[in-house]
């Protein structure tokens, strides 16, 4: 990472609620209602903390005390994981953030033994993604 003031830490949601940092994250993403669009996501600090509870596991990007970044995943804890939610705040982009996060997450997941990680990519995403994953041959993602 460029910045060494970063620090990228798995989120311990029993120890902390980072619900109000998740929520402004997801604000400055733009994840919010809009009265046309019906796939917006609408999130206030129960959401997030819903979220975060929900999660197999989370990790958070600091500069300081403010999370600056965020990725988690979504897993039975035994062969399966699905990342998503990778958000960096727009002021702390390009610093190589990103990348470290889903490189931490990725490495926890398989030193927990699940191999089977996937994410779907946004355009805005994909050479980050690409740079530390193969892209699947053969497979078709689907919206239900």
């Amino acid at each position: 990472m460029k910045d060494s003031n970063i620090k990228i830490l798995k989120l311990d949601t029993a120890v902390a609620d980072y619900s109000a940092a998740l929520c402004r994250l997801y604000q400055i993403a733009g994840w919010e209602s809009k009265p046309d669009c019906v796939t917006a996501y609408q999130f206030h600090t129960a959401h997030a903390h819903k979220a975060l509870e929900h999660s197999y596991c989370c990790f958070g990007a600091f500069d300081t005390d403010i999370m600056v970044g965020f990725f988690r995943a979504l897993s039975d804890g035994v062969s399966d994981a699905y990342l998503l939610d990778l958000i960096v705040d727009p002021k702390y982009r390009k610093l190589g953030i990103g990348s470290e996060l889903c490189s931490q997450i990725v490495q926890y997941l398989k030193d927990k033994k699940i191999e089977w990680i996937t994410a779907i990519s946004t355009p805005e995403a994909y050479s980050l993604y690409s740079k530390i994953g193969a892209q699947m041959k053969n497979h078709t993602p689907f919206r239900f």
